[in-house]
C-alpha cells in the first residue's frame, strides 16, 4: 500500500514531532488495554488510531526531512510494546495460551530481523506477517470479537506469526551459513 500511496507527501504538512506520534501510538495502544477490559472499549478502534499514527509517524519524519537512526530505533522499540498491547485487547475473548504465543512468535519475526541484519544479512520483505499484515489481520479479528470466528481467526493468527517467524529464521541462517 506504501509503495502506491505517497504517505510521505502527506506527512510534510503535520506539524508534528515524529517522535511524540511514536510516543503517542505506543501509549494509546498501552490506554487501550483498560479501555477494552474494564469499559468494553472495541479493540478495533484502537488498533485503528494507534496503528494509524504508527504509519504517520514514518512520513513525518521522512517528509520533513527528520529521518534519524534514532528515531527509526524508538519506532521499532516502541512497536514492540504496542504489539504486546494489541494482543492482550483479545485476553477476555480467546486463549491466554494463544495470546503468550502469538507474542513470542510477533516478537521472534521482529528478532530474525533485527539479529539478521546486524549480522549484515537484509530481511526487510523476508516471508509474511510484517508489522502491517499483522495489524490488519488484528484489526479484522477485533472487527468479529465474540463472534465464533474471532477465535479460530486468533488462532490461525498465533500459527501465522510463529510460521512466519520460523521461516525468517530460516532464511537468516540459511544467508548465514555457507553452502558445504
Amino acid at each position: 500500500m506504501r509503495k502506491r500511496l505517497n504517505f510521505d507527501a502527506v506527512g510534510r504538512h503535520i506539524p508534528i514531532n515524529p517522535n511524540a506520534l511514536t510516543l503517542l501510538s505506543a501509549l494509546l495502544a498501552w490506554i487501550g488495554v483498560p479501555l477494552v477490559w474494564i469499559f468494553n472499549t472495541p479493540p478495533w478502534l484502537l488498533i485503528a488510531i494507534s496503528g494509524a499514527l504508527d504509519v504517520i509517524d514514518g512520513a513525518v519524519a521522512r517528509g520533513r526531512g527528520l529521518a534519524s537512526r534514532g528515531g527509526a530505533f524508538i519506532d521499532s522499540f516502541l512497536d514492540r510494546y504496542s504489539d504486546a498491547a494489541y494482543l492482550l485487547y483479545f485476553w477476555n475473548y480467546v486463549d491466554p495460551l494463544a495470546i503468550f504465543l502469538a507474542l513470542v512468535g510477533t516478537f521472534a519475526i521482529s528478532y530474525a530481523r533485527c539479529r539478521g541484519e546486524s549480522l549484515g544479512v537484509e530481511v526487510r520483505g523476508v516471508g509474511f506477517m510484517e508489522r502491517g499484515e499483522r495489524l490488519l489481520f488484528l484489526l479484522a479479528i477485533s472487527l468479529i470479537i465474540g463472534t465464533q470466528y474471532a477465535t479460530p481467526l486468533f488462532y490461525l493468527y498465533t500459527i501465522l506469526v510463529n510460521s512466519a517467524a520460523a521461516y525468517r529464521g530460516y532464511v537468516v541462517y540459511r544467508r548465514l551459513t555457507p553452502n558445504k
